[in-house]
């Protein structure tokens, strides 16, 4: 790393500046993969495989390396992703100091996602010595929502000026977008209730939560009903508004992704919960979640600051407009 200097009034500089556009890329490379591991920790259950590795942070006894067998790999591997993203996740905190300018916002976000990541590894070592008990699985998987919640206001802001930011849709429906998050918040929870009632507990010996699996699922469909009536609401109230083209697209997206998760969710509870089709499930989970913070998110716009050359640009134009005036008055 080079001495810190002074670089000609814009600050400190280490010599490793890193520009707005290259940070944008590695919060939204740090995203997705946060997103994926979401899915893989999912295939892990669903396989069976979730004390493939008895131990922790080892995987059985002394051992790191898991035996060459199938639920062992597959949990080994699945421990591996995980050590790749948060190897990502510290990089994309570190980077936030090398970013110039220097954002404090963005700092923040990413320290954020380091506390995340640290608290589902050893979330996801509790829920190993407990044996998948339901509670930690659930808690394991809200988490992991939780932090792509702060790596996606990451991206959006690291695509951004930063200045105050200017709503662009009524007050009705900003309210009613907070009123989706919290019903598809009370989807998600129903939906991990109605997992860990479920058939799929990741190991033979994982206990179960004593609740009737067709009572937990009936009150998750209606939550999630209630979600698609609420999603046809706010896009006929931002239609008759003309709101932003992002904003309706936005909604029409998150429209299609609950509708679709819909459709899975119905399907595999009527062929009695294939582990494909879960998977799908919890995919599709993610993509409504995504889909409904990125429709809020939307909702709101960071005017763009003015470079110097803009500025110059519109004060010459405003010169040369005042001139052809007084030349126009003097004819």
């Amino acid at each position: 790393m080079k001495a810190k200097t002074k670089d000609s009034g814009a600050g400190w500089s280490w010599g490793w500046d890193i520009s707005p556009v290259a940070y944008e890329r590695i919060a939204f490379t740090t995203l997705i993969l946060l997103a994926v591991i979401i899915v893989t920790g999912g295939a892990v259950r669903l396989s069976q495989s979730g004390l493939g590795c008895p131990d922790w942070p080892t995987c059985q006894g002394t051992h790191l390396v898991a035996a060459a067998k199938l639920h062992p790999m597959i949990e080994f591997i699945n421990r591996m992703i995980t050590i790749i993203c948060s190897i990502l996740v510290v990089l994309s905190a570190l980077a936030s100091f090398f970013r110039k300018p220097l954002r404090k916002d963005l700092v923040w976000l990413s320290l954020g996602l380091v506390g995340g990541i640290l608290a589902e590894i050893v979330l996801g070592g509790i829920t190993v010595l407990e044996k998948l008990a339901p509670p930690y699985v659930m808690a394991h998987m809200i988490l992991a929502l939780l932090i792509v919640w702060d790596a996606l206001v990451l991206y959006r802001r690291s695509s951004q000026d930063d200045t105050t930011p200017v709503r662009v849709v009524t007050p009705q429906t900003y309210w009613l977008g907070k009123l989706m998050a919290i019903n598809l918040a009370a989807v998600i929870v129903a939906g991990t209730v109605v997992t860990g009632s479920g058939p799929h507990s990741g190991s033979t010996i994982s206990p179960r939560l004593p609740f009737p699996l067709r009572d937990v699922a009936v009150l998750h469909s209606d939550f999630v009903l209630m979600l698609i009536g609420l999603t046809l609401g706010a896009l006929f109230l931002l239609s008759q508004a003309g709101a932003p083209d992002l904003v309706q697209k936005s909604g029409r997206f998150l429209l299609y992704a609950e509708s679709v998760q819909a459709i899975i969710g119905y399907t595999q509870y009527f062929t009695k919960l294939p582990a494909l089709l879960v998977g799908f499930h919890i995919a599709g989970a993610t993509v409504v979640w995504i889909s409904m913070l990125w429709f809020n998110l939307s909702m709101y716009v960071r005017p763009k600051v003015a470079s110097f050359d803009d500025a110059q640009a519109q004060q010459l134009t405003t010169s040369d407009s005042t001139s052809r005036v007084g030349s126009e008055i003097g004819n």
